[in-house]
């Protein structure tokens, strides 16, 4: 799947209302500090300034909205229940 099929799916354990509104391949320079995040699919620590996906969520009933990593595609298929 390209990363703008993943548009308008609802990830593994939210309700229905939320949607991915937009992937993109996403690295982060930060000259004064490392930045770091979990994988939101399985959990991987990441440093961000290795390329990752950047997903942006709508908000849903009970979640707001915002803006979460994911190790890559295939991280992305399974997180949406499709790999």
């Amino acid at each position: 799947m390209g990363l703008a099929e993943f548009t308008g799916l609802t990830p593994t354990g939210y309700d229905e209302g939320t949607r991915i509104e937009r992937v993109s391949r996403h690295h982060r320079w930060d000259v004064d500090r490392e930045a770091w995040s979990d994988c939101t699919n399985c959990g991987s620590e990441l440093r961000l300034r290795d390329r990752h996906l950047l997903v942006r969520l709508g908000p849903g009933r009970g979640h707001e909205a915002g803006r979460v990593h994911v190790c890559d595609e295939r991280c992305l298929a399974e997180w949406v229940g499709q790999g």
